[in-house]
């Protein structure tokens, strides 16, 4: 019997599928590095070279922090812009003669946050990228993580390895410019033994769940590429939980640029900070009390972190935060650290206890 997946797509013109909380075992956030600092190519043109390369970069960090592509257009956004210098923390030309810019964190946060403008931390979901690469020539391949031509191809014509590293830099160039984490499989021999081309190409659900286990991300991200009249080609359906959304565009960055769009909804906080009571349940010992503290100390969102009480394995404390309590409680799951609480045992407070099975922050 087909997979209700391989059903649906075959019902839809959409052929990518980015499936929330597919891994068998909990995902785990990642915090991005180097989230601020940026790279631009300097305009040769520009009478100014170095204060367009910063302003270039303002408009590139502007996407990453807000989570909105279209943030360089926003009215409300050109100070920020034309002040770039502002913000500014580092600046430098590297071998490549690339601009690399750093801004100030907290500088950038609280503009934002003044103007009641999204500010989407560095805790970010992990997306697997799984790709079916057909060249429509009769060569077919899966897209890893690095150039293995013996692994994942079925059929290797000649340009086949040239056209895996060119979409590899494109997905990757889309996902440095979304600040949006993301890994490609290894395509070794354990994940040859769990799918084939044939079951990311078809859709094959509960193999590719299988085989993305190992690599605990929070969104899986596969797709179905073939050449179109100008480029690649591919249309893209979206499915986060129970969610699913077909997307009208064709190209390679739309899956991309649509995960970015979903999870700065769901993690990107508004507004400066307030106080939030939190609850963290079965805390059992000195090190789960450890464990819960540092983890909140860590993320960005928390302003500052105190401890209340803590007593029966009931630990209470007070933060400041920014953004509303809904937001605020995905946060703070999305690390592997905690879950959210089953039933409201605490008015007024956000509810969780350790999830024992997920990694350590």
């Amino acid at each position: 019997m087909e997979s209700r997946l391989l059903a649906l797509l075959r019902g839809m013109t959409a052929t990518a599928v980015l499936v929330g909380s597919l891994c068998a075992q909990e995902g785990i956030a990642v915090t991005v590095p180097n989230l601020y600092r940026v790279s631009v190519v300097p305009d040769a043109a520009a009478p100014d070279q170095r204060g367009a390369a910063i302003k270039a970069a303002m408009g590139r960090l502007l996407i990453r922090v807000t989570g909105d592509r279209n943030a360089p257009f926003d009215p409300a956004l050109q100070t920020m812009l034309s002040d770039a210098g502002k913000y500014l923390a580092s600046y430098g030309l590297d071998r490549q003669g690339q601009a690399q810019v750093g801004f100030i964190a907290t500088q950038v946060d609280q503009a934002l946050a003044a103007l009641q403008k999204p500010v989407w931390g560095p805790e970010r979901p992990l997306t697997l990228i799984w790709i079916a690469v057909d060249d429509g020539a009769g060569g077919r391949a899966l897209l890893g993580a690095n150039d293995t031509p013996q692994l994942g191809i079925e059929l290797a014509p000649p340009g086949m390895t040239e056209r895996l590293v060119a979409l590899r830099k494109e997905l990757l160039a889309v996902a440095d410019e979304r600040g949006l984490p993301v890994t490609l499989p290894l395509l070794d021999l354990q994940d040859l033994n769990a799918v084939t081309f044939a079951d990311v190409w078809g859709g094959f659900e509960d193999r590719v769940a299988a085989a993305s286990a190992r690599y605990r991300a929070d969104a899986v991200l596969i797709g179905r590429v073939r050449p179109g009249v100008i480029g690649n080609e591919i249309e893209w359906l979206l499915v986060t939980g129970a969610e699913r959304q077909a997307l009208q565009g064709l190209g390679l960055r739309d899956g991309l640029d649509a995960a970015g769009d979903r999870f700065a909804s769901q993690f990107a906080t508004v507004g400066g900070g307030g106080a939030a009571a939190i609850t963290v349940l079965n805390v059992q010992s000195s090190a789960d009390y450890g464990r819960v503290v540092s983890y909140l100390e860590q993320q960005s969102a928390l302003q500052s972190v105190d401890v209340d009480s803590f007593d029966n394995g009931v630990l209470n404390l007070r933060v400041t935060a920014r953004g509303d309590a809904g937001v605020l409680g995905r946060i703070l799951a999305l690390g592997g650290v905690l879950k959210p609480a089953a039933g409201d045992r605490s008015a007024g407070a956000l509810v969780f206890e350790i999830a024992r099975n997920g990694a350590g922050p």
